[in-house]
């Protein structure tokens, strides 16, 4: 193994030099050692120290050849040609909904657009068995069929989905341990659907059992490649945080005013519970509030495209406006789902999506601004996956799909000897949430990789429109090798994440191509 010339030949010293300039006072004092060596060449005791000599110098000047490389500028930028951003990447887009079935394959249309998450909705009831006591095998079958497909999960636990059999842990009803209310709202035990209960959240019993398993839960799956995001969900209907008509107002739904709602102490509880328990994995509520500002926590926007834009107090932008959260983003994600009355219209007739009340009341029915206000990451969105999708929407789907989240691209590179450096720039909405590796490969001449090497960086410090360089060590063989650049995916078998850039997959299925290296090599340099 040797290090590369710069341009294809053998490096030559700097002549700007003074100390390795021809003729100049450095090579004259090396002269002038081997003058003495020569000198010295008379019988054994000469000989034996000429030789030493001669080790000696050799050493010196081995030390002194490293060093000079170490301290040679790397070559010349190369500029890496760009490329439209892919539709799917990895941890953003628009997802669907996961089958419930964890053995049944996902029911999607012919013009469903290409996805790298799925949701999951599960009851905490299939977790939770007993207090401390938790079965993690309803889960882990959803989690390993989704990530047979090559997708991350983004998953949600409720105790009350509206329309659902109850997803409170029965331990806590059937020891009389929690009361629970029955509402008919929400078409809830209506019309042979199955009838939920709201249960106590202010119960300590509750909120014991709720604490203890956001702790189980994040030491046990925090960082867990399968896992993509995890809304907070638990408390309200669907797990959404909110109790309304429930909420303390009086109402045709609600006439004695009551409020099912968990206390504000309680819901700082669970979200410092939360934040103690995920460190690695994101982790997101659906309302702002002050306190949750200062934890490190995304949202989610369920009213994504209707309720979105801080045009109405009640807003999820005016809400994160009130709460100091709208630079969330920056360190968390941000998710939800187009709300589910325009999905089939935002994108095609968003002017006549809602309807006259709806407009009135100041709703925004705009999706690509919402996108742009909050910064989103992700957006479920059934209807784009099971709908039947003419080719201008679906073309238009796949637009706000790209346009979410990130979106990285190797902007120039170059080398030196054995180091490297890579520049990437994120031209997206938001940054990349996870510091997956990014790595570069040399391939020899028939496609072999010989050499890998992790480079030092944070995918997380990307920001939107910035730069940063990450740089490494790498060791290229003589013979003429092509330099590959890759983010790698710990999730197995999980998609590539692709960079915008013309060179991706063009030697290698999901690594992008620098360059090439070697005596007759055109990209970067051998040093």
């Amino acid at each position: 193994m040797t290090h590369l010339p710069i341009d294809g030949v053998p490096a030559q010293v700097p002549a700007e030099d003074p100390g390795d300039a021809p003729g100049s006072p450095g090579s004259r004092r090396v002269g002038a050692v081997w003058d003495r060596v020569a000198a010295g060449w008379g019988g054994r005791r000469g000989r034996r120290r000429a030789v030493v000599s001669i080790v000696g110098i050799v050493i010196v000047a081995v030390l002194l050849a490293a060093g000079l490389r170490a301290c040679l500028p790397l070559g010349a930028w190369e500029e890496l040609p760009r490329t439209v951003a892919p539709v799917a990447n990895p941890l953003k887009g628009m997802l669907p909904y996961a089958p419930e079935d964890p053995q049944a394959d996902p029911d999607l249309s012919d013009s469903a657009l290409p996805h790298t998450m799925e949701w999951l909705y599960l009851p905490l009831s299939d977790v939770v068995t007993g207090p401390d006591a938790y079965d993690w095998t309803v889960l882990e079958s959803h989690l390993e069929a989704i990530a047979a497909r090559g997708h991350h999960t983004v998953l949600r636990f409720y105790m009350d989905f509206p329309g659902r059999p109850s997803g409170v842990p029965p331990y806590l009803v059937e020891d009389g341990l929690v009361t629970t209310r029955s509402y008919s709202f929400y078409h809830n035990g209506v019309q042979g659907s199955a009838a939920s209960v709201s249960p106590d959240y202010n119960d300590p019993d509750t909120m014991t059992m709720l604490t203890g398993f956001v702790s189980a839960f994040g030491e046990r799956y925090d960082g867990d490649p399968r896992l993509g995001f995890v809304t907070q969900g638990l408390v309200g209907f669907w797990g959404e945080g909110h109790t309304w008509p429930m909420d303390g107002t009086v109402s045709s739904d609600n006439p004695r005013g009551e409020d099912w709602m968990a206390s504000e102490a309680n819901q700082k509880a669970l979200v410092e519970a939360w934040d103690e328990a995920f460190d690695t994995t994101p982790t997101q509520m659906r309302y702002p509030t002050s306190w949750s500002a200062s934890h490190d926590v995304g949202y989610h926007d369920d009213s994504f495209g209707y309720a979105t834009l801080d045009t109405t107090d009640w807003h999820f932008m005016a809400l994160m406006r009130t709460a100091g959260a709208t630079q969330a983003w920056q360190t968390s994600p941000i998710g939800g789902e187009v709300y589910p009355g325009i999905q089939d219209c935002v994108l095609t007739d968003p002017d006549d999506c809602g309807s006259a009340q709806d407009v009135a009341a100041g709703r925004d029915i705009d999706l690509t601004a919402s996108i742009q206000a909050t910064h989103a990451t992700w957006l479920l969105d059934d209807w784009v996956f099971t709908g039947d999708m003419g080719e201008q929407e679906r073309r238009l789907a796949a637009e706000s799909s790209a346009s979410t989240g990130y979106e990285l691209a190797a902007t120039r590179w170059r080398a030196r000897g054995s180091e490297v450096e890579v520049e990437i720039v994120n031209d997206g909405v938001a940054p990349f949430y996870y510091s997956w590796q990014v790595e570069v490969v040399v391939l020899d001449s028939g496609g072999t990789v010989v050499e890998r090497t992790a480079l030092n960086g944070d995918l997380r410090q990307v920001l939107p429109g910035t730069a940063v360089t990450f740089s490494g060590t790498l060791d290229v063989p003589e013979e003429q090798a092509t330099v590959l650049l890759r983010v790698v995916n710990p999730l197995e078998g999980g998609a590539p994440l692709r960079l915008a850039n013309a060179g991706q997959d063009q030697d290698l299925e999901g690594y992008l191509t620098l360059g090439r290296l070697g005596p007759t090599g055109s990209g970067s340099p051998r040093g």
